[in-house]
């Protein structure tokens, strides 16, 4: 584990509210490399999502936050699938 890692894991256990931004954009960042593994532009995502290239990219650069239905369509156009995990 590098210095990176330690400090993300620290800061996870400190703070709820990291560790749930943390796990947000790491999510996103997963979605959007299995669009590139697709071999998917932006463009080819927005029309099978019938919604406008501007908008997947800002979903993609997290300037725009996608409903989960939306995310969940977003992860099926590009083969991916999105597990949703409860704390107990």
């Amino acid at each position: 584990m590098d210095d990176l890692d330690r400090h993300i894991a620290i800061e996870c256990e400190r703070s709820p509210e990291f560790k749930a931004a943390y796990e947000a954009e790491s999510a996103l960042l997963a979605l959007v490399r299995a669009r590139q593994n697709a071999n998917l532009t932006q463009k080819e995502v927005a029309e099978a999502l019938h919604v406008s290239q501007p908008y997947i990219a800002q979903i993609e650069n997290g300037t725009r936050k996608p409903g989960y239905m939306l995310l969940f369509r977003y992860a099926n156009v590009v083969g991916a699938s999105i597990l949703v995990a409860t704390e107990s």
